[in-house]
């Protein structure tokens, strides 16, 4: 079990960037002070050696140049904002816009764009940190983030933490895109949810409700099935943004426990997420274009990678009834989410 810390590559705007090999038996894990990105996440496969399963770049200019946020944190606030505005202990909180009128992934410089400060902080673990100003993104509050990302013979845990001075929404996630086959499209993947609802949107992506039954539609995973089964079937959910990309209600609703599993349909590898958090965004990559910086050198393509990111619910600001996620002085957001590899 090691770390080793190495030079990266250079910003834009000449700020260094770092990156952090964590090590353990079989497994390795590269992460970035550049948006405190997951780069590869090697998996051990019995019949081809190890295959990187995560979707990345080369360069930190594959990285600027690029969006799709692979691999990266992701906050103030994941997901989208209505209107780029909310309302917070009876104030209107007037937020930045970077998707149409909406605000997706806490603006345009949200923290997959900012450079954290690492420091290892076990034989197989490093803590990035970073503090965001009160007013980032329209955020109230001065906010300290700090993730710390540990590696195991069979798993990789991000434990999420933070504080703030002031009353702020805080919805942390990790943007990874896996492909457990280690290339080619995904929608052979194999996907079981532990949900029984999820969050239907419009056609600008944003909830038209908390929850809906996913029984009898294509987005019923209480039974393991191929993610390309139902991806294009006739339904408006699907056609409002191009295939899967909303929120589901996780059962249970609280406590760390198994949100989801994904098996690589050409190599037998399992994922299985496990959170803190009681939504997951289920993404199929439908928008996902990329230049020659990738790491296959020929760009991604729709539907090459699958993301499952733990959060709570879309546009939860806007919704107090959804449940109390505002953020206060004194109190510490504290989660984890993890990712345990077998083989079939």
């Amino acid at each position: 079990m090691a770390v080793l810390k190495e030079h990266f590559g250079t910003t834009r705007g000449g700020r260094t960037v770092e990156r952090y090999i964590l090590r353990s038996g079989s497994m390795e894990a590269e992460i970035l002070t550049y948006g405190a990105t997951l780069r590869t996440l090697w998996v051990p496969d019995r019949r081809r050696g190890a295959l990187d399963v995560v979707l990345g770049y080369d360069s930190v200019a594959g990285y600027e140049n690029n969006g799709g946020y692979l691999g990266a944190v992701i906050g103030r606030y994941a997901n989208r904002i209505a209107g780029a505005r909310c309302t917070l202990d009876g104030r209107s909180v007037a937020l930045v816009a970077n998707e149409g009128v909406k605000q997706l992934h806490g603006g345009p410089r949200g923290f997959d764009r900012q450079i954290f400060e690492g420091r290892q902080t076990g034989e197989s673990a490093v803590a990035l940190t970073y503090t965001a100003d009160g007013g980032d993104g329209g955020f109230p509050g001065n906010l300290t983030l700090i993730v710390t990302y540990t590696l195991t013979d069979s798993s990789l845990a991000i434990r999420y933490e933070a504080v703030s001075d002031r009353a702020t929404y805080c919805n942390i996630t990790n943007h990874s895109y896996f492909n457990l086959n280690g290339g080619g499209d995904a929608m052979g993947h194999r996907l079981w949810l532990s949900s029984r609802s999820y969050t239907p949107v419009g056609p600008d992506s944003i909830p038209t409700a908390m929850a809906r039954p996913v029984a009898g539609t294509p987005f019923d995973f209480t039974a393991e099935k191929p993610l390309g089964r139902d991806i294009d079937a006739n339904d408006q959910q699907l056609r409002n943004v191009g295939g899967y990309d909303h929120n589901f209600v996780l059962n249970p609703a609280q406590g760390l426990r198994r949100a989801a599993r994904l098996t690589g349909d050409r190599t037998g590898i399992t994922m299985e997420v496990w959170t803190q958090k009681p939504g997951i965004q289920l993404y199929t990559a439908n928008g996902l274009r990329t230049d020659s910086s990738a790491k296959n050198g020929e760009g991604y393509r729709p539907r090459q990678g699958v993301c499952l990111e733990t959060q709570y619910f879309p546009d939860s600001p806007n919704h107090p009834e959804w449940g109390d996620i505002v953020l206060r002085p004194g109190q510490r957001y504290d989660y984890t989410t993890e990712f345990r590899f077998s083989h079939s």
